[in-house]
Parts: structure tokens; sequence; C-alpha cells
């Protein structure tokens, strides 16, 4: 029998795999294709998606490959978020293809001990008290497996959700924007179609430039446009018009509309050519009614999509993953109850609702056209040059700022938030990230006096540091308890040693069972 079963090899599934073989777990991942999918849904990797590669030691495999951007976007707001305010310890978005991003972390899932085999599809599924038997086709044929837990990674249109009966409700498709994968050349292609010229919706272009390094964004009454490079001479556009935002996301995207819709929108020729994938996209709005059904889990886009705005879903998901993995590991060895991952709903369900939310309000600027909803973007544009505004957005949209449930009364501010903004006093470790690398809740103590906590043990590690210049939340801070996630599990200012052993007794108990 399977320790866990995950059914989808997307960074969702892959990043998961990884983390409960951290734990020593058995887990063998599924996928339906029988290749790596070539296209990238998504572009951007978030800063505090990178955070969470450093816990492993692994961001710089993906930094090097990637393009470093330094701001971000709400909706088509002018002014742009900054990212270096956020406290990560990357701050910025990398431009990254989803495909290079999916290699990566096959790899890493491979190279700790994790089974990833393609070509396999869930048919079924059906729970027992002790196990879930899961009927996969392969090659025209069935097969039954059993496996202690299943986690459905595979999508907004989840076979592992709809086996077990977790319904999705929420909003079809109301209006649609595109998007291509292309080359941008110094110069227009040959023909009639290439060259500068007039717009649909506008006066004659300007003749075409050098293609751009940094995204490209222009809003204006015919819609939004979004120009990012991602990586390998590619740059991903991305467009919602208001002419052609009602057509259906099956309708087919041409070349020859993408250049249109590129002059109208952006107000010249970018000289478009190669593309790699032509594509609409919806304004489709889900939420699984429940992240669990027995001994069935979902993690990213099987349990919530949304409108793809500020590069938000995939990062989400393997923060999905980050928070599950050590939880099932936990209980799947028996160093915690059942109940624990009763927690990983109630954490990640408020995150993936507060993202629904921006990501509407973000469309809403998107799409713009009357003078009123002008007006607001141009308010909300204004309200972003204020430092205090953007750095709660630009963390926002990072992933540093989720919903906090309720903490325990008189428990510190920084319980239950991601681990930023703490500098350590040692060369080897400036942040506490690599620290991490076990996957282990990591005990800090801060206050120079050797916090006399109980002994590590296998499931936990305890470090004596200093902390160096950190942000004004740490200054007071003498000892920290941070969770496998990044997540700070207890934080406290007493001063006093016996009382604070005391109280970080009490938070290991809390935390490891």
């Amino acid at each position: 029998m399977l320790d866990v079963l995950v059914a989808g090899a997307g960074p969702v599934g892959l990043w998961l795999a990884a983390e409960l073989r951290l734990h020593g777990v058995e887990v063998t991942v599924v996928e339906r294709r029988t290749a790596p999918d070539g296209r990238s849904r998504a572009v951007g990797m978030q800063a505090g998606t990178l955070d969470t590669f450093a816990t492993r030691g692994l961001a710089e495999r993906f930094i090097e490959r990637g393009t470093p951007v330094p701001t971000g976007h709400f909706g088509a707001a002018t002014t742009r978020l900054d990212f270096s305010t956020v406290g990560a310890v990357h701050p910025f978005m990398l431009g990254l293809g989803q495909s290079v991003t999916e290699r990566l972390l096959e790899e890493h899932a491979v190279a700790v001990g994790a089974r990833v085999l393609r070509g396999r599809e869930v048919v079924s599924l059906t729970q027992g008290p002790d196990a879930v038997e899961v009927v996969l086709r392969a090659d025209g044929a069935h097969r039954t497996v059993r496996a202690r837990w299943v986690v459905g990674c595979d999508g907004t249109r989840s076979a592992v959700r709809q086996a077990a009966g977790i319904d999705f409700p929420g909003q079809d498709t109301t209006m649609t924007g595109w998007l291509a994968d292309v080359e941008l050349a110094a110069e227009p292609d040959a023909g009639p179609d290439a060259g500068p010229g007039a717009g649909p919706d506008g006066p004659p272009t300007a003749p075409p430039t050098a293609p751009p390094t940094a995204p490209l964004a222009a809003t204006g009454p015919a819609g939004s446009f979004l120009a990012v490079p991602i990586g390998d001479g590619v740059h991903r556009l991305a467009g919602l018009s208001t002419a052609t935002m009602h057509r259906g996301t099956g309708e087919p995207l041409t070349l020859e509309e993408v250049r249109e819709q590129t002059r109208a929108l952006l107000g010249r020729d970018l000289a478009i050519r190669n593309p790699r994938w032509l594509s609409r996209y919806g304004n489709a709005t889900r939420q699984a009614a429940h992240y669990r059904a027995g001994r069935v889990l979902l993690a990213g886009d099987a349990a919530h999509m949304f409108f793809p705005a500020g590069g938000q879903g995939m990062n989400l998901g393997i923060q999905d993953a980050a928070n599950l993995g050590w939880k099932l590991a936990a209980v799947l060895q028996g160093r915690a109850p059942d109940a624990l991952l009763d927690s990983y709903e109630a954490e990640r369900r408020p995150a993936a609702r507060a993202v629904i939310d921006n990501t509407r309000a973000q469309l809403a600027l998107f799409a713009a056209a009357s003078p009123e909803q002008i007006a607001l973007r141009e308010v909300w544009s204004e309200a972003l040059a204020d430092p205090r505004t953007n750095r709660r957005w630009a963390r926002r949209i990072a992933g540093f700022d989720d919903p906090l449930p309720a903490t325990a009364p008189g428990a510190h501010p920084l319980t239950g938030t991601r681990l930023a903004g703490l500098a350590l006093a040692a060369a080897d470790a400036p942040t506490p990230h690599p620290l991490m690398h076990h996957g282990r809740p990591l005990l800090l103590d801060l206050a120079g006096t050797r916090t006399p906590c109980p002994a590590p043990g296998p499931d936990r590690r305890t470090v004596a540091v200093n902390a160096g210049e950190s942000h004004p939340l740490w200054r007071d801070v003498t000892a920290v308890l941070i969770r496998p996630d990044a997540r700070i599990a207890w934080a406290s200012t007493e001063a006093d040693p016996q009382r604070r052993a005391a109280d970080c007794l009490t938070a290991l108990r809390g935390l490891c069972r």
C-alpha cells in the first residue's frame, strides 16, 4: 500500500511530493499527460515562493534561469508595486516559464525519492476506514492501487475532487482576455501585417523598436496590455480588450488578432513572430466547498480557480503544498493527531478567498471602460503611491500577508505570519532560511542566554543566534519557533529564561504534539 498518492505532476503536486519525502513518506505522483507540457500557464514566480524554495536550498536553481523583476502590478494601476519593501530574501518577482519550473521541481522530487508516473489517469476512488482505493487508467487498461491518503493536485477539472464528491461552486466565465507566448524582433516581419500601421481602434502606430527587456504595460479606454520576458527570447503578451472581451474561451486566437490587439492596446507594433502558444482565458472563479473529504485532500487549482491577475495562481498552490506537506507527514507517521489536518483548510481557505477577492478587483481595473471606471483606476493608482499602501499590496501579491486565523490572547503579532524581515548576525546564515533545509520546526534563541527548551529531538532543531538589522517587529523578540512551512508558530519577548522556557515547551507541544 502507498503512503500517499498525489494526482497531478504540476508545480503543486511535485512540491508536495518533495516535502513529503523530506519527512520520509513514501509518495507516488500520477499524471495524466504522457510528457511534460511545454506551455507555461504561469510565468511569474513570486517572492514568497522563492522564499519557500530558499528554505530547502533551491531558490538559486530557479533564479539563474529566470529574469528578476523588481516591481509588479495591481490590475491596470499605473503605479507599480515595489517588491523591495516586502522583507523577502529575494525581493523580486521572477519571470520564468512554468515549463521550466515544472522541470526543476520534478528533478528535485525524483532526487529526494518521489516516484513520478506519467500516462496514468484517475478514473474513480473508493474510501475505506484506513485507505483509499484508486482506479487508474493507463494505455487503455485499468489498475487499482491503495493508498493511505490521496491528494488531488490535478487542476481545475480535478478528477480526484469529482470522485470524492466535493462541490466546486462559483461563477462561470463572463469575460475573456488573451495571451500569447511569442518572440519579438527588433524589426517587423516581412508582409503587410507585420509593419507599422493603423490599429483598428486608434491612430497610426509608431514603428517597432527593440524587444522590451522589462515588463511593458499600457492601459486606456480600449483595454489593458502587458508584455513580460519569460526567458529563452520569449515574451508573454497578455491583453484584455473592451471590444473583444466577450468572445468565448474556445474561440481560436490567431497571430493576426494578437498583432492587431497589440497595436490597439499598446499603440505601437512589437514585430511579433514565432508564436509558441496562443490562448484565451476567462474569469471563471470557483473554490472547493471543502479541502478534505475523509482521506482525500485538495491543493492548488483543484481547490481554487480565478482570473490570472498578478501571477498568484501557481504561487498560491505551492503555499498550499508547503502547508499540507509537513502536517500530512506528521499525521501519517503518528506524530500528530488527525485534527492537525483540519488546520490545513482553516489556514489555506481564507488565503485563497483573499486572492479571489483581489483578482476580481484587478479585473475591474483591467476592464475599465466608462469614465467612472477609468476614474477609479486613476484614484487607485494615486493610492498606491503612498508607501504604506504600496508595501501592503506588494506583500499581499508576493504571498506574505494571507489572512490569519485567530490566535490565542496575548500572542505576539508575528504569530501565524510568514517568516520575513529577520536578519541574523551570521555569515553562513544571514537569514533563518539556510537553517531550515531539514524541513523540521526551527527554534531560534535570539536572547543570547540559551533558552533552556527541551532537547531538539528528531522532529525539531534548536539554534542559538544573534539578530542583526531586522524589521522593527523583531526588535524585542527573544525566541521564535518557525514551522516547516516558514510560518511563525510562536514568538516571545519574555526576558526571564525560565518563563520563556515554559512558554516554549507549550508551543512545541502544540506544534509537534
